[in-house]
């Protein structure tokens, strides 16, 4: 029997919009549901860490699909400065982890040109830093596209999508 605290983990990954979840973001999920009253993040870090339900990504660099200039390009924009959990069922599907992580780049990307769109127009170096950060964003896109791009024909045309409304598979038999 699994203990309540990974069992719920791995619930509310099952029902994320995302495939990579900040670990932090997924502790205070937990918290809000009272269920960390006696386990601090590290303890927690550990907990996902020792069971095998879960993958914990350090860093970009566990990424192997990602080639390292668009490692070192996210890190630069401040793309997930903490550890990343997600379910082990996922590290068979390369192309969906890709395609959340362009989905995460999108949510960066909304959120630039909002603050494009709200900028103070007397200030020139915010606004240069935004279209850098901008343009930054629109290549790091272009090339997590290209690695999908080389996924998708050469490993995966027959995969499953298991992501959630997607029922191809039910995953609560694999977690």
């Amino acid at each position: 029997m699994k203990d309540p605290i990974t069992a719920r983990a791995a619930h509310l990954l099952t029902q994320s919009s995302h495939i990579l979840v900040p670990l932090e973001d997924l502790y205070n999920a937990l918290e809000d549901e009272g269920l960390m009253a006696w386990v601090d993040p590290e303890m927690f870090e550990y907990l996902m860490a020792t069971d095998e339900t879960f993958v914990i990504i350090e860093g970009l660099e566990a990424l192997e699909m990602l080639t390292p200039l668009l490692r070192a390009e996210l890190q630069m924009q401040g793309f997930w400065s903490g550890p990343l959990v997600m379910l082990r069922l996922w590290t068979a599907f390369p192309s969906l982890i890709l395609e959340d992580l362009l989905t995460h780049l999108q949510d960066m990307s909304d959120a630039l040109e909002s603050a494009w769109q709200t900028r103070s127009p007397d200030d020139p170096f915010s606004e240069a830093e935004l279209l850098n950060m901008l343009m930054m964003s629109d290549m790091v896109a272009r090339e997590i596209s290209g690695a999908l791009h080389v996924y998708v024909e050469s490993e995966e045309n027959d995969a499953q999508d298991l992501r959630p409304g997607n029922n191809a598979v039910d995953r609560q038999d694999i977690i």
